[in-house]
């Protein structure tokens, strides 16, 4: 797996099928992975978070979820082979996981909207191995959480809480995480469970998915997504031009 750099962070030129069959790959084994992704918001943010930034560098897997970051990688002349959206990514390991008898813990979420998501799962997924699960609302120094996820023996661990509380969480345990796989999936579980609509194919494709969300969520999001998106396109343009005259010269 070749992990190229992007401005000042770094991310894997792989595609999702590769992951999900790494994945497997490392569960068998029992090796210890972290999945985390990069968008144009995290770009901006590891600027002023080194907890973060340690956190992404140090993953196993540095995923490119964000058309932006392929847009920049192309620029740059250092192609991605594609986008691995990080909903994409948890739906297809959990359809692996139910096909393999692989099970997964689901720490995160609401306790009312983590009962939705079991609900979908449980018809969707009929013979998916659900081990363990708990809201995301704990203290971070909680062991007990650590405890009851070691006991579950559980394959997989989803973290359906917010960055970057989750990739600096599950970074600083991954010694005492006794799971083979951590992915971070942020909102996936709001999504797939149906309380948060997801864009329309073409705004994924399109790489406007964020500003569906900000359509729907514009108090919460405008902030979020306007400095983000700013940062983004303005070291996209000073990378450009250093590009270009390194290549030129």
């Amino acid at each position: 797996m070749k992990r190229i750099k992007i401005f000042d962070t770094y991310i894997d030129a792989i595609s999702i099928e590769e992951v999900v069959q790494n994945v497997f790959v490392k569960i068998e084994s029992k090796e210890k992975a972290n999945i985390f992704f990069q968008n144009a918001l995290k770009v901006y943010e590891i600027r002023k978070n080194i907890k973060l930034k340690n956190a992404l560098e140090n993953a196993d897997f540095i995923l490119a979820d964000g058309v932006s970051i392929l847009w920049a990688s192309k620029l740059l002349g250092n192609p991605l082979p594609g986008r691995v959206n990080g909903t994409d990514l948890f739906e297809l390991l959990l359809v692996e996981a139910e096909r393999k008898g692989k099970s997964i813990f689901l720490l995160g979420a609401t306790e009312s909207n983590l009962t939705y998501l079991l609900d979908v799962l449980r018809k969707k997924y009929p013979d998916l191995i659900i081990a363990g699960h708990r809201n995301g609302y704990f203290d971070d120094d909680d062991i007990s959480i650590i405890e009851q996820i070691n006991k579950s023996n559980a394959d997989i661990l989803f973290l359906g809480f917010s960055s970057p509380k989750k990739e600096i969480w599950a970074y600083k345990n991954k010694e005492f995480i006794n799971v083979p796989i951590v992915q971070g999936v942020g909102g996936s579980f709001d999504v797939v469970a149906g309380i948060i609509p997801r864009a329309p194919v073409w705004m994924q494709k399109s790489g406007l998915e964020w500003l569906f969300r900000l359509i729907k969520e514009p108090s919460r999001m405008f902030k979020r997504y306007f400095l983000g998106n700013m940062y983004f396109i303005a070291i996209t343009i000073k990378y450009f031009f250093k590009y270009k005259f390194s290549k030129k010269y």
